[in-house]
């Protein structure tokens, strides 16, 4: 059975590329993972290939135990696999409570470097691994810290990890966004000092940014970038000392410019 796992398929990019893979690749089946099990029915009657349903706190060792388990017993053949879970929360390291923080890691780092190591027995000479990163990762972030860090993580990880595999034939892809029009940001805002970030201009949706990383996973780039934004901030994290970077993230932070959409409709126009 050839099949492709989507994690964090409840919601935002990653229910995204559940619907999309569905409506462009053959797959027997598309499992997928997240802790919200009615969201991820509510993705699954939406696609046209078969699903698996697999709710999972992919915080908890347990969960990731589990899918393992899973794995092991099915041995099925992985033709993609996209790490799309993850939170983040806007604030300093002080003013978030220990338990955020430690999700945080525990879901955009641990979970998804498990879950790589998992899959990578199961892959397919021609499959794919496509991991979300963030234009975050390109500098540090005050009142974003250990969100920024984390997607730091997964950019090396995933740098290093296509390198380390680069003779299987197995596509490996970070995605770089900026601002996003999902639950991330309520998400991330819902905090003691969620207002400390307060301007998302530049947003794009989940299809732009999930049709471009497909389609730069399939030309095997190493980085994907939904628009000229992200790939202008790492740019300018080359040429820039951190201290500008910081004072410049900071300036544009507490510029109030509030344009995402918190009604999340189902259909969002391509731009």
């Amino acid at each position: 059975m050839r099949i492709a796992i989507v994690t964090g398929a409840s919601s935002g990019i990653g229910r995204e590329f559940a619907l999309v893979i569905s409506e462009k690749y053959k797959y027997d089946r598309i499992w997928l993972i997240a802790r919200r099990e009615d969201r991820l029915y509510e993705t699954a009657g939406l696609m046209t290939t078969p699903a698996e349903i697999i709710p999972a706190d992919l915080s908890d060792e347990e969960s990731l135990h589990e899918l393992n388990s899973k794995l092991i017993e099915e041995k099925p053949v992985i033709g993609l696999l996209v790490n799309a879970a993850g939170f983040g929360k806007f604030g300093s390291v002080e003013s978030q409570n220990t338990e955020d923080i430690a999700d945080m890691i525990d879901v955009n780092i641990k979970a998804l470097t498990l879950i790589t190591r998992m899959c990578l027995p199961f892959i397919a000479p021609n499959g794919a691994i496509i991991n979300m990163a963030s234009a975050s990762a390109f500098l540090p972030l005050p009142f974003m810290n250990v969100y920024s860090a984390t997607k730091s993580y997964v950019l090396d990880f995933t740098r290093a990890l296509a390198d380390e595999i680069k003779n299987s034939g197995v596509s490996v892809t970070a995605v770089c966004p900026y601002w996003v029009n999902t639950e991330f940001i309520p998400v991330a805002k819902d905090s003691p000092q969620g207002d400390s970030i307060n301007n998302f201009l530049f947003i794009t949706y989940p299809f732009n940014v999930v049709k471009k990383a497909l389609e730069d996973n399939e030309n095997d780039f190493l980085y994907s970038y939904p628009n000229v934004v992200p790939l202008a901030i790492k740019i300018l994290s080359l040429v820039l000392p951190e201290s500008m970077q910081i004072g410049i993230w900071n300036k544009i932070r507490h510029i109030r410019n509030l344009r995402y959409n918190q009604q999340f409709p189902e259909q969002l126009p391509l731009l």
